[in-house]
């Protein structure tokens, strides 16, 4: 008989962001993904065999995913930064997540941004807590702890593929923000090997030389500046991705379509009454330079929930965007019905 474990308890388990594990051994990791990949290992964690009504999207959703071409070739990477202005109010409640870093450096993945709900461990000590709305900073392929810096909260986990993260307080609402990706130290260690591949340097804190990026948010109205913390990537030259991705995600509950809520779902919210965030993103800066591509890619729906596959009901178009050439603002809304294609 199917286990039909409630639609609560697969939200909480699904998208918790920290869910802390012990930290296995670097040979076990590099084993577990000798035939393995992140995608490989999310699925492995979020598959169920959970019957689903056929009226809801499951979380988290990707409202949008914008694909944003970097001219990286020979790039040795210092400075990236982009401002966020938030024209609306987000509810207290709601759990959205705006991240504008989305790429790699030298094939390792990270991804950055700000959330309404966030929670860690305390970098001096103690059990893992909710902080509420944040900045957060994480990569993925290593778990060592000594990789990371911060002096708020941190997480190490294989809840979404094996990554560390560093994150932190940090009020934000309606307002213009500029969060910044830099390089800000490094560490000894053995070069690089010639030609290395990325899973060449999974996991490799302690062997290879390093480089410390730091991400910052900065309240460009009041001015005030807040660290979310440090991670280490490897390499003493660090090469960026060609493309960034910027993602805005709901988070936490899933998004109901029917008229009565679904019995075994304690997190829902009706479509209907879904928040509409309104943002732009704009003046993005690489080492200093500012970038505006001709042309941007962006698709809606398309990071989901692997077991939204189970269920029949399309998901709509909860969302829109307009990308100005001239200017190089990317313009949201997210959170109000389009269409269902």
């Amino acid at each position: 008989m199917k286990r039909l474990l409630t639609l609560a308890l697969l939200v909480t388990n699904s998208y918790s962001i920290s869910a802390q594990t012990e930290n296995p051994n670097k040979e076990t990791l590099k084993k577990k993904y000798e035939n393995s990949d992140i995608d490989k290992e999310i699925r492995k964690k979020m598959q169920s065999d959970i019957q689903y009504p056929d009226s809801i999207v499951l979380a988290p959703l990707h409202f949008i995913n914008t694909f944003i071409p970097l001219d990286t070739a020979n790039l040795d990477f210092q400075r990236f930064s982009v401002d966020v202005e938030i024209k609306t109010k987000i509810p207290k409640g709601y759990n959205f997540y705006i991240s504008p870093f989305n790429g790699s450096f030298n094939g390792i993945p990270f991804y950055g941004g700000i959330q309404t709900s966030s929670d860690g461990r305390p970098v001096k000590g103690g059990k893992e807590r909710k902080i509420g709305r944040g900045g957060i900073f994480s990569r993925w392929m290593e778990r060592d702890t000594a990789a990371l810096k911060g002096e708020g909260y941190y997480a190490s986990s294989d809840g979404e593929g094996d990554f560390i993260s560093v994150r932190n307080k940090l009020k934000w609402d309606k307002g213009t923000y500029r969060l910044t990706l830099y390089k800000s130290g490094e560490v000894k260690g053995k070069p690089l090997p010639a030609g290395y591949k990325s899973k060449d340097l999974m996991f490799a804190w302690g062997e290879y030389e390093h480089s410390w990026v730091t991400m910052s948010v900065q309240d460009l109205q009041t001015g005030k500046k807040v660290i979310i913390g440090s991670m280490a990537f490897p390499g003493k030259k660090l090469s960026i991705s060609p493309y960034n991705i910027i993602f805005l995600e709901q988070y936490g509950a899933v998004i109901n379509f029917a008229k009565e809520k679904p019995k075994a779902a304690n997190s829902a919210i009706n479509y209907k009454d879904l928040p509409v965030v309104k943002l732009d993103i704009k003046n993005i800066l690489m080492n200093g330079k500012p970038i505006i591509p001709a042309k941007v890619t962006t698709l809606v729906n398309r990071t989901h929930h692997p077991e939204q596959s189970k269920i029949a009901m399309p998901i709509p178009i909860l969302s829109k965007d307009a990308y100005d050439a001239k200017t190089g603002v990317l313009s949201y809304e997210a959170g109000e019905f389009q269409s269902w294609k």
